[in-house]
Formats: C-alpha cells, structure tokens, sequence
C-alpha cells in the first residue's frame, strides 16, 4: 500500500525545476550594475563591473561594456539567471555600449575600426558569429540605436543621421542643422556630440535625440538635453526641463526614459517623460544608464 501511495504521488505532483526569471529594467547606481523587477518591486545588482548595461528583450539577459586589466574595452553577456558570462565576438579590444535589437538577433556597438583608424559602428548576431562593420565605408559613425522592426539601424556622424539596412547601405538620412530649426538659440555653438544618440518612434514619425545646448551648466561644459524631432511638420521640441542636464534616453512605450540631474546638483536620477514634454518624473532616484525589456 505504501509502495501504491508513492507511486501515485510520483505521478500527480509535478517536478518544478527554477523557473527563469525575467527583468523589467537594468541601470546603474553606487552597487555597479543592477536589474529590477516590477512583479518583485526589488533591485538585483548583478555582482560585475562595467558600464553601458543593456537588458535583452526577454528581460533574461544584460550586455554590457566590460574591462581587461590592460585598459581594453570589449563586450559581455551574462545570464541573469544561471549567471554565465560570455564575451562577445567583436574581434576588438576597443568597443562598447551594446544594444540589443528589439527582436534578440543583434547586438550594435560601437567599435574602433583599426583598419580606417576611425571609430565605427558593428553588428554580432545571437550566435556570437564574426561581426559586421556595417559603417565602415561611410566614414566616422556613433551610438547606434535600432529601429522598432529591427531592420534598419540609427547612427550618427555629428552632421546628419543616417538610417541604414542590415547590409550598411543609407536608406534615409536626416540634416541635423536641419533638426535644429526653431531651436537655433539653444543649438547657438553646441550641438550633437559623439555620446549623442538618435532613436527613432516606432511609428517612423519622430526621432528623439540628446544634444548639448547654450546654457549655463555652472563651471561644467554646456549641459545636454533632450528634444524630440518630428520628421512632417520638421519641428523640434524640448522634452527635458531647462535647469536641468539629461542624457541616457531610451523609449519605453509612449514615454522617453533619461537620467537627469539639476544642473549644478550632484544628485540624480531616472526620470519618464511624456512625449510632448509633460509629466516629467523620477523613477529610480540616484540611478542613471537606464534601459528596458521589450
């Protein structure tokens, strides 16, 4: 009978292996990298240095910029949740800021190109196969960003933003003097730098992007703010507050997520905004390099 009992048991009660667990968002703060959980309302640092953390869209997986003791940059990938680290195969010891496709296939970053001694952007897909540079015959590019389909890529060269395919060749190109227009006081000397990213709405009708402007920042450089470009009407609109020095910008369904800080503040953090500039408030207080699951 004892035997009969354990067998049935056996066969009703189901075998419950770990589960896998997924995360909201990763970003930042005095513990180094960490990942948050929004069912959980709890904060996970992953335990590793580097910087630049991206959250894959599957919330099961972080990319980020990762350091050799020689100084050299490269990628890494770990799993949240059985831990394992891989590095990426980008053939460099000088990359960084890994973003994930929004369909999990890639991963963009910027990379030093020592063949055109410049810097350029490069693409490795989920198998860790050998990368593509996709702008090295296109000169100087930064900080790529992906478009919400993840067929095309954003980049920028400081004078225009350019949208490419998979195969690195310019489907549209955007003047950035041209993104300016109505703005021109603030953009009066200043304007896009390297660090400056581009993303477009997953509608294809806007692009959100950082700039430094001509403002005060106290005894620092000109502060960097957010705007928002809408492609029709060739408008730009100001999304962070003035006062304040915003960076970090990812879109996380109708709002644009940014690390900010008043200027002359030492004290930060991750900040929502709406689209047309409204309802700017903190998320994550004395965080900052946010980014976000699908």
């Amino acid at each position: 009978m004892k035997n009969l009992l354990l067998l049935i048991l056996i066969i009703v009660s189901p075998i419950v292996y770990g589960q896998s667990k997924s995360f909201d968002y990763a970003y930042m703060n005095k513990k180094g990298i960490c990942v948050y959980s929004i069912a959980e309302k709890k904060e996970y640092p992953i335990g590793k240095g580097g910087q630049n953390p991206c959250i894959s869209p599957d919330g099961k997986k972080l990319a980020y910029t990762d350091f050799d003791k020689k100084g050299g940059r490269f990628i890494s990938i770990i799993d949240l949740n059985t831990k394992k680290v891989i590095i990426l195969n980008t053939n460099s010891n000088n990359c960084y800021g890994p973003v994930w496709s929004p369909n999990g296939e890639f991963i963009a970053y910027n990379i030093f190109d020592t063949q055109k001694t410049n810097w350029s952007v490069a693409i490795t897909d989920f198998y860790n196969s050998t990368p593509k540079f996709l702008t090295r015959q296109l000169g100087v590019c930064y900080m790529p960003s992906w478009s919400y389909d993840s067929k095309n890529l954003i980049v920028q060269n400081i004078n225009n933003v350019l949208v490419l395919n998979l195969l690195g060749n310019i489907i549209k190109t955007y003047d950035v003097s041209k993104m300016e227009d109505g703005i021109s006081a603030l953009m009066k000397d200043v304007g896009p730098a390297s660090s400056d990213r581009f993303i477009l709405t997953s509608d294809n009708k806007k692009i959100v992007f950082t700039s430094e402007v001509n403002q005060p920042n106290g005894d620092g450089g000109p502060p960097t703010s957010i705007f928002i470009y809408d492609i029709e009407s060739k408008s730009t609109t100001r999304l962070s507050p003035k006062g304040y020095f915003a960076q970090d910008i990812i879109i996380k369904g109708d709002k644009v997520l940014i690390t900010a800080s008043k200027i002359k503040s030492n004290i930060g953090g991750i900040y929502s905004v709406d689209m047309d500039g409204k309802n700017f408030k903190m998320l994550f207080p004395n965080c900052f390099a946010i980014t976000a699951k699908n």
